[in-house]
């Protein structure tokens, strides 16, 4: 006999402002920090069982770090020596645990926001609650954090604690308000013509970057399959160095996403930098790569190479494939819902700002900045392509490939195919 009252699925979910700023405090710690917590905490005693390295109370201080770099929080490297104290930086985005943080805010804030579907506004700000809810246990999580390598010359590494603050409440509370929009979806593209073309907009640059880092994942598994010699010597490596070689492919795999967006911004046309100290050392383009210093020939010497540069095999130029086929499909996704070849045309060339926009911060995220012996060569060593250039690059592949898509007559069945969300 039913007792008449209201079942739980009829309850309207409480759409208070309080209500929300709990609710995004507990979905930031329990759906975005905890997760993160644990695989970093994860991936620092899987290296500690590989390689047998530190004790135990360390390897939950590194796990911490783990966590932190999933958002790319810098850390301060101090090394003294001979009364000489020099100061470096450490900065790097664990790829792997990037992607983690903005998959589980996207979800945390699109939760977030139910119940708001009909307001897009208060959709996303009820959405970016969740950021303050993942950044106040980072914050605190890095108060413990004081680290030594005397293997790399580093005395002490600490993380720079305002910024521990504010790059998690950054990334989680934007990455959790487009979650919440998109529960809104439906509201927006219904709406003015505008906000209907900066919802598609958002969706083909999306997509295109998304499809960007997965096809240069396969081609540097493809690369790796054809090229017997450069795996062999890293498989040697590894081989060769026992617990640090292991150490070095746990993170090598955490890093992997790293690896596709610099190969991505190669592909479409960027330079990829190794720099000491902030002069160039080594350089690598399209056609091949280079050294364009003293201490980037010290490099090549060092691994075993003679000469100053070295040209790619023609047959690279089929990386060129990855950013036309990423920014063909995103332009797809951009135009899709969509008859008039001009509207599609617009909301595809929108997408390919938002492409231009996902890959300059793809760039920054990705790059790695490392204090290793910070006195004798002066400084840090950094990996990666230019921001700024990386952009601009991807621009015009994006408005140009996206265009492509847009007018392309997809078959039905493809056309229908589900894009990322």
């Amino acid at each position: 006999m039913s007792s008449g009252g209201p079942i739980a699925a009829e309850v309207p979910p409480d759409t208070r402002p309080g209500a929300l700023l709990l609710g995004g405090l507990r979905r930031g710690a329990l759906l975005v920090f905890l997760p993160v917590f644990v695989a970093g905490q994860a991936l620092a005693w899987l290296t500690y069982a590989a390689s047998g390295w530190y004790h135990p109370w360390s390897w939950f201080k590194i796990g911490l770090a783990e966590t932190l770099a999933s958002v790319r929080v810098p850390f301060t490297s101090t090394e003294t020596a001979d009364g000489v104290t020099s100061v470096a930086t450490l900065q790097v985005a664990m790829g792997a645990l990037t992607i983690a943080v903005l998959v589980l805010a996207y979800r945390a804030g699109r939760e977030q926001a139910t119940g708001l579907e009909k307001r897009p506004g208060a959709s996303a700000l009820a959405g970016s609650a969740v950021g303050l809810g993942f950044a106040i246990p980072m914050f605190v999580a890095a108060f413990p954090i004081t680290l030594g390598f005397p293997q790399f010359g580093i005395d002490r590494l600490q993380p720079v604690l305002w910024q521990a603050f504010v790059l998690p409440l950054g990334v989680a509370s934007a990455t959790g308000a487009v979650g919440g929009l998109a529960g809104a979806r439906e509201v927006l593209e219904e709406g003015s013509a505008w906000s209907g073309r900066i919802a598609a907009a958002a969706r083909g640059g999306a997509t295109a970057l998304w499809w960007g880092i997965v096809l240069s994942f396969i081609g540097f598994l493809v690369l790796a399959a054809v090229s017997p010699g450069p795996t062999g010597a890293y498989a040697r490596f590894v081989g060769r160095t026992g617990g640090s070689g292991a150490a070095t492919v746990i993170q090598h795999a955490v890093l992997l996403p790293n690896q596709s967006s610099m190969i991505l911004a190669v592909s479409m046309g960027a330079t990829a930098r190794l720099s000491v100290a902030g002069d160039s050392a080594v350089e690598l383009d399209r056609s091949g790569i280079a050294t364009t210093s003293e201490a980037g020939s010290f490099l090549a010497a060092y691994l075993g190479t003679s000469g100053t540069s070295a040209g790619f095999p023609s047959w690279f130029a089929a990386f060129l494939l990855i950013p036309a086929a990423a920014c063909v499909l995103g332009g797809r996704a951009a135009g899709q819902g969509v008859t008039a070849r001009g509207e599609r045309l617009a909301r595809a060339a929108l997408g390919g700002v938002v492409f231009a926009l996902l890959c300059g911060l793809a760039a920054w995220a990705a790059t790695l900045i490392v204090p290793a012996w910070a006195r004798l060569i002066g400084g840090s060593v950094e990996l990666g392509t230019p921001p700024p250039a990386t952009a601009w690059l991807a621009l015009v592949w994006g408005v140009v490939g996206g265009a492509l898509g847009a007018v392309i007559p997809w078959r039905e069945r493809v056309a229908a195919a589900p894009t990322p969300r």
